[in-house]
Order: structure tokens, then C-alpha cells, then sequence
């Protein structure tokens, strides 16, 4: 048996419903905080590694083999799986442990595009988070809300033999730490994102979008437009392929809408939130699928692993239908849960501010909080 496995392979596990077991011994704080999760349910325990070395003959009794052994690095559990071979247990490492997982982009095809396009969901599992690669083959492509991790991207568009030709975030993030800019920069095409969030002066090039830009993907008869989609925050903007796509960013989730409250503005943002829900999105065909920038609860994962659902299922919802105004704020706004305080430092990073990897690492921590409480 393979003493070690690879977060892709370990997802793949997780996906296949053929992993058995994970023993997470990482400290109780950090275990807390987030834990290893794919697209299914996989029994799973925390045992700090201190604990898990001095009861190893006891633990080795209740733990399966096969069991995928994490930790923060990859070096506790190397540890551990001689401790446990020592009693008889055949148990397996993540390579790199959850700093590696953290850097996981998994890519799934979109189907159903307009002839000629073809599309990507990339999900990174460790912040459930969700970006976009979708393009005309032998043309041009954009990337919407990237990871800071440019190789699976690169690497779509070259199997397609395609350029990217824009780079966007569809607001400034709170809860993960944008490629956009310097994925922008170092291929030499335009970065968008939205001015209201980031600020007119920014220490990188920004081109903000429009109401109705349309993104040239260098094939004409593909239309893919801007939608000013304000509410999560001031500038977020919907990327809508009319007839077939919308992606919504943090404005509507799968279950649930984009908490108004990250920029001190939550009655202000969640009376943009009504409009934009009434006046912007309410309009568009309901048979439009709808692609989010998050997930929050893995019952929000469809049996393809895709999140998604379509405008029709999404205006369902009560919270959807409230034609109110006032009360829409006040059942937004009396759900919310408390932020992470390091939310606002997240967002300063995301406008320009410096920061080193070790606090980009240590900012990334834990699955994002970007959706209200309101369940739909």
C-alpha cells in the first residue's frame, strides 16, 4: 500500500466514495477552524499528534486501514504512519498536509454553452471557492475570480489553444487572496474589477467593466456581457453569456444570497441587494444557469460536482419573492453572522496592500463566510 497520497488523489477518493477514513492531528484550534472536504460525507476525527502518538496502540484498534492521516505540513503525519505500522495498522500521509490541500484547484466542464465556447468550474475544496476559465477554442478566454495558484488556468487555455485575453474579479474578495492582478500582469491583458470596491487608486492596472461591457473573445457571434450586480458589495458584477450562463460571484449562491455587511454598509448594501435581485437578475430567462463564486454547505454540490443551479430554482426561494423592500433588509440584515475580523485585511490585500506569503498563507485560513444566514 502507498504510505503517502496527493491532496488530487485524496479528493479523488473522497469523490469515488473510496476513502475510508481521515485522521486529521492537527491541534483542536486548526482543526476547528476547517477540515479536509470534497463532494461527500467521509467519517473523519481529529487526535492531536502528541495524543495520537502516546495512544497509538488504542487508536490503531478503532481507525481502519487505508485511513488518510493529515496534519498542517505533511511532517506530524509521516510520523504517525510508522507509529501505527508498529500495531498493525496500514494507514496513508497527505503529501504536504493542509498547506497543500489549500492549494488544490479541481476543474470541471461546464456543458451546455453556446456552440463553439467551452467553460470551466475550478473549485478549491479548502475555501470552497469557485472560479471560471470559459473561451472559444483557437480564440480568446476569460478568467473569472482566480485563485492566486495561475497553472490550472494556463494550462485549460492550452488545451484549448486559446489566449486569455482578460482576468476579472467580479468584486474585491474578503475571504481568499485574488490572482487577478498578477495573473493580468504577467500574461499582458487587461485585469477588471469593480472601482467602487477597490478604490480609484489601486497599485495595479485595473480596467473596471461597465454596465453591459461586452468581453471580446476575438469570435463574434459569442456575447459575453457585464451585469452591475451591487449588494454584496458596491461594484460586484454578474458575467452573463445571455440565454445559457450567469455568473453571479457573491451576490446569489446556490442556497442563500451574498452577506451585505463586509463594508460597514449592511442596510445601505442590502437595499442594492433588492434592486439588483428585482431590477437586474429577476428579468433574465429562468432557464439560466446560474454558477456562483462560493458554496457553503456540500448539499449545494450537484451529483456531477458541479455548483449550480438554474434563475427559475433560484426565485423559489421566499426571500427571493419578498416584493417589500424594508422587510427584504430586515430578514437579510437580522440573519447575519459575525465576520472574521481578518476579513477587512483580506480586502485591503485584494485593493493593493502589501503582504508577505506567510500572511497570505496565514489569511486564507479556514472555508470562507460570505453567505447571509438566510437559507433558500
Amino acid at each position: 500500500m502507498a504510505r503517502s497520497i496527493t491532496p488530487a488523489e485524496l479528493y479523488a477518493e473522497i469523490d469515488e466514495g473510496r476513502c475510508p477514513y481521515v485522521l486529521d492531528v492537527r491541534n483542536q484550534d486548526e482543526y476547528a477552524t476547517w477540515q479536509i472536504e470534497g463532494t461527500r460525507p467521509v467519517p473523519m476525527r481529529n487526535v492531536p499528534i502528541w495524543v495520537a502518538v502516546e495512544e497509538s496502540e488504542s487508536l490503531a484498534q478503532e481507525i481502519p486501514d487505508d485511513t488518510v492521516v493529515v496534519c498542517a505540513h505533511g511532517n506530524g503525519s509521516d510520523l504517525l504512519i510508522d507509529v501505527l505500522k508498529d500495531e498493525g495498522r496500514e494507514v496513508r500521509t497527505l503529501q504536504g498536509g493542509t498547506a497543500a490541500w489549500a492549494e488544490l484547484l479541481v476543474a470541471r466542464s461546464i456543458e451546455g454553452l453556446p456552440g463553439g465556447m467551452v467553460g470551466y468550474q475550478i473549485a478549491r475544496p479548502a475555501k470552497a471557492c469557485l472560479s471560471y476559465l470559459i473561451g472559444v477554442p483557437g480564440h480568446g478566454c476569460i478568467v473569472v475570480d482566480p485563485a492566486r495558484f495561475p497553472q490550472t488556468y494556463l494550462d485549460l487555455a492550452a488545451r484549448h489553444e486559446m489566449s486569455i485575453v482578460h482576468v476579472l474579479d467580479t468584486h474585491i474578495h474578503a475571504d481568499h487572496i485574488s490572482g487577478g492582478p498578477a495573473m493580468a500582469a504577467e500574461l499582458g491583458v487587461p485585469y477588471h474589477v469593480p472601482v467602487e470596491d477597490s478604490g480609484a487608486q489601486t497599485p495595479f492596472a485595473n480596467e473596471p467593466l461597465d454596465d453591459g461591457a461586452i468581453l471580446d473573445l476575438g469570435a463574434a457571434s459569442i456575447e459575453v456581457l457585464a451585469i452591475k450586480a451591487p449588494g454584496h458589495t458596491p461594484g460586484s458584477t454578474c458575467i452573463h453569456i445571455p440565454g445559457h450562463l450567469v455568473l453571479t460571484g457573491d451576490t446569489v449562491f446556490v442556497r442563500g444570497l451574498g452577506r451585505p455587511d463586509l463594508t460597514g454598509k449592511a442596510s445601505e448594501l442590502a437595499t442594492e441587494l433588492f434592486h439588483t435581485i428585482h431590477d437586474r437578475l429577476a428579468p433574465l430567462d429562468r432557464a439560466t444557469r446560474v454558477m456562483p463564486a462560493h458554496w457553503t454547505l456540500m448539499e449545494e454540490i450537484g451529483d456531477d460536482g458541479m455548483v449550480a443551479t438554474t434563475l427559475g430554482a433560484i426565485f423559489e426561494a421566499d426571500i427571493m419573492s419578498v416584493g417589500d423592500m424594508e422587510r427584504f433588509i430586515e430578514e437579510i440584515v437580522s440573519t447575519l453572522p459575525s465576520a472574521p475580523d481578518f476579513y477587512d485585511t483580506i480586502r485591503l490585500v485584494n485593493a493593493g496592500q502589501a503582504a508577505t506569503a506567510e500572511e497570505i498563507e496565514t489569511l486564507e485560513i479556514g472555508k470562507n463566510q460570505c453567505a447571509a444566514s438566510t437559507s433558500m
